[in-house]
Parts: structure tokens; C-alpha cells; sequence
């Protein structure tokens, strides 16, 4: 039987072992000779295909270790978001051909892109359910915001960030209009927030007067953002390869919850109210209105329960009427933050005192139960005592239901 037969017989029997690290054994005396090494790495890897030979050793004998080649990494996710910051009449409506434009590249990159309903399932788990919310936190990254939190709340494990910065026309002589138009263009990763990709472009397009209509700018500036997008999406196709992607520590994320005084006074008025959970968190939002604010992103609703990596953060409570709180704080597993919230100066001028900012957040919530078709009766001998301050500012309410 010839020698590259039993090397092959070999081979074929080690390689059921896949998950082990395999040595093959040929049975040759060793001539010295580098170029027989490789000769005979070539020929083991090529008869093992789906395992890689990670080294080559030679003593009485040649000798091959192979071990099982790791699995691929599963595609990385990236959510895009496009910003127009310009005032030119038109250009938001540019803003999702730019974005498909870009999507497609990148998904032919082997990259998945989040769409719009898995970015608003996302934001809902988190309980960022208005667009007024959404802009803000998207706004956020926009601003220098930490880009970790918005990557964490929506699953991703890339943020691209693409903003028309400027667009403007310039008559100069000979009868030509230059239009420019800058791009930019940004990466970062999810863990850190460092940036892996960032791009620049300051675009020039001259066209002659007699082809401008004063009144109508918009289609050169939509035929620059196509030259932009014939640029720059297969550049961001083919760097996304050597995009970093650092890989989260075990255990990284901590449950923390958040609570005010205003969501206590609410959770008073709930006593009496038969309704689904569901509804009542639903009114808990629609009448609380205390947003909580992480690292510079809104990240929901008070009271709530949310996650974050353990250590410092900047954590903000806001509503309207009320002095907003901020504060470094160090959120641990299982931390709690109960905020005391005050009237603000625009609070006093309307309310006058806390015990009148109270009954009228009372008397939203029986209308706004009233309009769900919870019907509500309050007790009118404790309203005559809404006016009254008590020693804990606290105004008693006796809510019943009508069946």
C-alpha cells in the first residue's frame, strides 16, 4: 500500500474526533528540508478541509496537529439613522433614500440592518413609545450623547450616524452656480462607543446659471447626495470588515430601577381603580410625563426598571412643571433611585403650590380614565382638602369606582 494511501486512511480517522485537538502521523524519516514541512502541511490540510492545521512539528517523524476551526461569528447588526441639519426646503425627504441607499450596501457586506419596526419593538421594550421620545434619544447621539446607552436599548452592535451638515449655492463669474453640499459620516461600537469608521465630504457640483431655477435648488442638491452615496456606500461596504467589534464582558449589564414622589401620588390615585395593568402603566406614563434621562438619552418612563453596565453614570429626571434632577450616580445590581421632584419656577407661577400641582394632575387623571371608560368618583369631602398643607405635603384621596 503506498505511503500518501495510509496517510490519507490516517487522516479520515482522526477527523471524527472534531471537537479535539487530532494529530496525524507520517510515518517518514525527516530529511531537514523546510519545504518538505510545508509540502507536507499542504497535504494534510488540503485532505482535512474543514479543519485547520495550526501547526507543523518534526522530529523522527512528521507530524500534523489540526483542531476544529472556530465558528463563524454571527453577522453583526447595525442600526443607521440620518439627520438633514440643514434648512434647505426638501432635504428631510431625502433623508430614508439615503439610509436604503446605505443598507443596501452594507447588508451585501454580510451586515444586518435593523428596519423601522425593529427599531420602534426596540425603543418599546424600554418604554420610549411617543416619536416625541424617540427623536430626543436619537437626537442624543446626534449631540455627542454616549452612543452605549441608544446601541444597549435597541440590540445593535454598531451605531452609523450620517448627517447633511450644510447645503448652499455661490453665483460666482462667468455665469456658473457652484452648489456645495457636506456629508458626514460616523461608526461606532456598541461596548465602548469608540469610533470605527468616520468620513468627511465636502461636495462641489458647478452648473451653468441659464440651468438654475432660483426657486427650485432642490434637485442638485438631491444629485449630490446621489454622488455622495455612489462614493461612499461601497467605501462603508468594504471597510465594515475591519471595523473593530469589542465583545461584552460576562455579566456586564445591572437591573436598576427609578421612582419620583410624582409616581407615588399616582400610584395613590390607582388604589381604587379596576382596570388591566397594561392600561394602568399606559395612564401611569400619559399622566406621571416623568421621563428618565441615562448618560444623556432618554431611556423611558418613571417608574420603571432598566439596565446598564455597573459604575458611574449621569442619571436625569425631568417633567414638565418641575425643576429637573441630575446627578452622578453609581448604579450597582439592584440599585434604586426614589427622586423627590419640585415645582419649578414656571411650576409656581401656574400652580402656586404643590397641593394645587396635585389636584390637578388628580383631576387629569379622572378625565383621562373617564376618556378609557374607567369611570371615577372622587370623594368630595377629602377635596375640600386639597388646599390645606398638611405636615408631609400630602393630599389624601379617596377615589372610588363605579361599576
Amino acid at each position: 500500500m503506498k505511503l500518501n494511501t495510509i496517510i490519507a486512511m490516517m487522516v479520515a480517522a482522526f477527523a471524527v474526533c472534531a471537537q479535539a485537538q487530532q494529530v496525524v502521523t507520517e510515518a517518514e524519516k525527516v530529511g531537514g528540508d523546510d519545504a518538505a514541512l510545508r509540502e507536507f502541511r499542504a497535504r494534510v490540510q488540503a485532505a482535512n478541509p474543514d479543519l485547520e492545521v495550526v501547526g507543523v512539528e518534526a522530529d523522527v517523524v512528521k507530524r500534523a496537529v489540526l483542531a476544529p476551526r472556530p465558528p463563524p461569528a454571527a453577522n453583526p447588526k447595525i442600526a443607521i439613522f440620518v439627520k438633514n441639519q440643514t434648512t434647505v426646503k426638501g432635504l428631510d425627504d431625502e433623508v430614508d433614500g439615503i439610509r436604503d441607499r446605505i443598507t443596501a450596501e452594507l447588508a451585501g457586506a454580510d451586515m444586518i440592518v435593523m428596519d423601522a419596526q425593529e427599531l420602534a419593538s426596540s425603543f418599546d421594550r424600554f418604554k420610549v413609545t411617543t416619536a416625541e421620545e424617540r427623536e430626543g434619544l436619537i437626537d442624543g447621539a446626534f449631540r455627542g450623547g454616549s452612543p452605549v446607552r441608544l446601541a444597549q436599548m435597541i440590540g445593535c452592535d454598531y451605531i452609523m450616524l450620517i448627517s447633511i451638515t450644510g447645503a448652499s449655492k455661490l453665483n460666482v463669474i462667468q455665469g456658473t452656480t457652484t452648489f456645495n453640499l457636506n456629508m458626514t459620516s460616523k461608526v461606532l461600537e456598541a461596548v465602548q462607543g469608540s469610533t470605527v469608521y468616520g468620513s468627511n465630504w465636502p461636495g462641489k457640483h458647478p452648473v451653468p446659471n441659464q440651468m438654475v431655477d432660483p426657486n427650485n435648488t432642490l434637485p442638485f442638491f438631491s444629485h449630490m447626495i446621489d454622488m455622495w452615496c455612489q462614493k461612499t456606500a461601497p467605501e462603508m461596504a468594504l471597510k465594515s470588515k475591519t471595523w473593530r467589534r469589542v465583545a461584552p464582558a460576562d455579566g456586564q449589564m445591572v437591573e436598576f430601577e427609578v421612582s419620583t414622589t410624582i409616581d407615588e401620588f399616582i400610584g395613590g390615585l390607582e388604589n381604587g381603580v379596576r382596570a388591566p395593568v397594561e392600561l394602568l402603566d399606559e395612564m401611569r406614563r400619559l399622566i406621571g410625563g416623568v421621563t428618565v434621562e441615562l448618560d444623556g438619552f432618554a431611556i423611558g418612563s418613571s417608574p420603571g426598571k432598566f439596565m446598564t453596565t455597573p459604575g458611574m453614570h449621569q442619571l436625569r429626571i425631568s417633567r414638565q412643571w418641575m425643576k429637573p434632577w441630575q446627578q452622578a450616580v453609581v448604579i450597582q445590581p439592584g440599585s434604586k433611585f426614589r427622586v423627590a421632584l419640585e415645582l419649578s419656577d414656571e411650576g409656581q407661577r401656574k400652580f402656586k403650590d404643590l397641593e394645587a400641582f396635585r389636584a390637578n394632575v388628580a383631576l387629569t387623571y379622572a378625565e383621562a380614565a373617564w376618556r378609557k371608560d374607567i369611570k371615577i368618583k372622587f370623594d368630595t369631602a377629602q377635596w375640600r382638602d386639597v388646599g390645606n398643607r398638611t405636615g408631609n405635603d400630602v393630599i389624601n384621596q379617596n377615589i372610588n369606582v363605579q361599576q
